[in-house]
């Protein structure tokens, strides 16, 4: 493990350098457009527009790197998002950074395939989870710091230029690897319908999961500014829901190992909801309950991506990749609308994050009573838990596949083929 590690420095060592940078980035643009005076619902078209842009470049992005291959496709895109992001420090207008906040979210969808299609393509299959621990940890991390960057006294032209830096310097190792590319990456291909068909849960579930925390990743500067904390103040809000939303994945996920998954799902959604009106009930500007009540947002809100998409597995005989392509299709339309919410809110309350997560997690929570209630589940396809990022299909594969049954994919395929339709679950 440690040689391979070794021989993937190179590659890790660029992911986190680019996601400090991506995590600076993802607080300063908002906390600049308050600056800037605009009002919450330009701010929330803008993070949908970002959102708009990852789905964009999950859909795409493949195709040009099977042209022109990783390392050019990894160029390309850190240029665009670097001259993108540098487009919003120069230039005052809503449609320029309409514009160039969906490239943002192409290009950094577009960068995790190909770190991941990497990382997946150069690691066997009994390493996988624990490199895909490893490259969580790294990302999470560096995200994190990014967000406590913000507390520097730079000014706000300082932290654009350092945040360029950052995804500038983070071509380097990758641009002088001596490591062959991996395989093109394979397109997106799934059926809405028959996802829903054979996974209800998971599908609303990631679709409440990503408007949850689609509304975080794009407005929750906006929302600790609201809420009267000072721009470093607003990093640390942002660091602790992710580090909340890190800490609870694990004991989460093994939980559901073991028991019916949707018990699981319904009471984080049930706590999330018991959470949410406790800080709106409290309505306290004092920073450390803002951060405790974040904490655990984060920590019930985070971990619903990984156990939809492991609950979908478990009963279906369709293949890993159009299942983890769906559910993170669901998760990302989830987060174009979460921005949305939140912002038409915050127009009225500072508890617009809030009221967002209770709302929501409390239709998942009834959703998903309503189905244990009336629908059994077998789990014939039963693989254990494992924590994972909505970033691309890439990651799902690299994920689920170091767990993959005895059973061959075709073999797999063939063994129920009308089972997936008459068990919905």
């Amino acid at each position: 493990m440690p040689t391979l590690l070794k021989s993937m420095f190179s590659l890790l060592f660029s992911a986190a350098i680019l996601l400090v940078g991506h995590g600076l980035q993802l607080t300063i643009v908002p906390l600049y457009a308050i600056n800037l005076g605009w009002e919450p619902d330009l701010i929330g078209y803008i993070g949908s527009s970002y959102f708009f842009g990852f789905v964009l470049g999950c859909l795409t992005v493949p195709r040009l790197v099977a042209r022109v291959g990783h390392i050019r496709v990894f160029t390309v895109l850190i240029a665009l998002f670097t001259s993108s992001l540098l487009f919003i420090g120069l230039v005052d207008h809503f449609v320029i950074w309409l514009l160039a906040r969906c490239l943002i979210g192409w290009g950094i969808a577009g960068i995790y395939m190909v770190i991941e299609s990497w990382l997946n393509d150069k690691t066997s299959i009994e390493h996988r989870g624990s490199v895909l621990s490893v490259y969580t940890v790294i990302s999470l991390s560096a995200i994190c710091l990014g967000q406590l960057l913000v507390g520097f006294d730079l000014g706000f032209a300082g932290l654009f230029m350092l945040a360029a830096a950052l995804l500038v310097l983070g071509i380097v190792p990758v641009g002088l690897t001596r490591r062959p590319a991996p395989q093109p990456i394979p397109a997106v291909s799934f059926s809405f319908r028959r996802l829903f068909a054979v996974s209800q849960v998971s599908m609303v579930g990631a679709f409440f999961g990503g408007l949850v925390t689609g509304g975080f990743w794009a407005l929750g500067p906006v929302v600790a500014n609201a809420n009267a904390l000072s721009p470093s103040q607003v990093g640390v809000f942002m660091a602790v829901t992710i580090l909340g939303g890190t800490a609870l994945q694990l004991p989460v996920g093994r939980l559901s190992d073991r028991i019916d998954r949707r018990y699981v799902i319904t009471g984080l959604a049930v706590i999330a909801v018991l959470t949410s009106i406790m800080a709106i009930l409290l309505d306290s500007r004092n920073p450390q309950v803002i951060y405790v009540t974040m904490f655990l947002l984060g920590g019930l809100s985070f971990p619903l991506y990984s156990l939809c998409l492991a609950h979908a597995n478990d009963n279906t005989d369709l293949s890993i990749m159009e299942v983890g392509s769906g559910v993170l299709m669901m998760n990302s339309i989830g987060s174009i609308l979460g921005p949305l919410s939140v912002s038409f809110l915050l127009g009225y309350t500072h508890m617009a994050l809030f009221i967002v997560s209770g709302a929501a997690m409390s239709i998942l929570a009834c959703w998903t009573l309503y189905r244990i209630r009336f629908h059994d589940v077998a789990r014939e396809h039963y693989e254990p838990f494992v924590s994972m990022r909505s970033t691309t299909q890439e990651m799902v594969e690299m994920g689920l596949e170091n767990e993959e049954p005895e059973v061959s994919e075709p073999e797999r395929s063939n063994q129920a083929p009308q089972e997936a339709e008459n068990k919905p679950i």
